[in-house]
């Protein structure tokens, strides 16, 4: 075969190619894809959100139990009055009691 022929034989290939409709090897189910992947990618959105809001009213009511536990303890300090030492006694060097001095 020459070069001439096969790019003869080449370019009526690509023509009937061209002049193919393409969607006529495309089914329902392939034309229906995008919108599919599509849905498909709403409901994983729909659910990460979901989860995602769980989990923030799960850390939301963990805050709010720990800053009421920590109220009430404060509250519970707060009620009591702070006991204090005794106050402090002057305190005075005792003199030394003169004894009397024994006779001998």
């Amino acid at each position: 075969m020459t070069l001439d022929k096969l790019l003869k034989e080449n370019a009526a290939w690509l023509e009937q190619l061209v002049k193919q409709p393409l969607l006529d090897k495309v089914d329902a189910a392939a034309l229906a894809l995008p919108e599919t992947q599509r849905q498909q990618r709403i409901a994983d959105l729909k659910a990460r959100i979901d989860a995602l809001s769980f989990r923030r009213e799960k850390a939301i009511a963990a805050y709010d139990s720990a800053i009421a536990q920590e109220k009430a303890e404060l509250d519970g300090i707060s009620g009591v009055k702070p006991t204090t030492p005794p106050p402090l006694r002057a305190v005075t060097p005792k003199r030394a009691a003169a004894k009397p001095k024994k006779k001998q």
